[in-house]
């Protein structure tokens, strides 16, 4: 498998994207929300890729996040979506929005973007909702300040009846604002304090 691609920009448009890697160019599927972050033509870049493999076919589809392509990869293992449709989902909606529908079963919210009906959407949830929600992205952090876990601020809200999905878009808010970190006691409250 093709993991990446490093090269010059030869061509842009919103939906494809040509990198020359010096002996020849590629063209790479993108989606229109990583359009506007590609470099200009002639400038450097590297980019994730994904090569889809058919009987009489190749394609590589290329995201600039490593977040994207994930979601992307669990999108195309849904029953009855391929990759054109993936691409075409993802260029929708926001990585966090998608994944904040699909964990919190939102079917209604998914089922406003573009090629996803109500059927599709519950049946992208049943698919890879716990493949989403078995990782998120705070259970990694490693901040030498950070004092506690995310399964500690997890467990300690949950217990007051908060769900994931409200627990996850607060320490978004937090770690954007520099906030995600310290004392723990500290850090619910600032949670609580977004929440509410």
């Amino acid at each position: 498998m093709i993991d990446s691609v490093n090269g010059k920009i030869f061509k842009k448009e919103p939906t494809m994207v040509y990198v020359d890697t010096g002996s020849i160019v590629l063209s790479i599927h993108i989606c229109l929300r990583d359009y506007e972050k590609i470099p200009n033509v002639g400038e450097s870049i590297s980019i994730n890729t994904y090569l889809n493999v058919k009987e009489n076919l190749l394609e590589l589809y290329g995201f600039i996040d490593e977040e994207r392509r994930g979601l992307f990869k669990n999108l195309i293992e849904v029953s009855g979506i391929g990759p054109k449709t993936a691409i075409n989902l993802l260029s929708n909606a926001s990585v966090s929005n998608f994944k904040d529908s699909i964990v919190s079963e939102d079917v209604k919210s998914l089922s406003l973007i573009p090629g996803i009906g109500p059927k599709t959407a519950k049946r992208i949830i049943l698919d890879i909702k716990e493949k989403i929600s078995d990782k998120s992205s705070y259970e990694l952090l490693t901040q030498n300040d950070l004092e506690f876990t995310y399964e500690d601020i997890f467990t300690a809200l949950s217990s007051l009846g908060y769900k994931k999905n409200q627990i996850d878009n607060a320490i978004k808010k937090l770690d954007k604002e520099g906030l995600y970190k310290g004392n723990i006691e500290k850090v619910i409250k600032r949670v609580l304090s977004v929440i509410r």
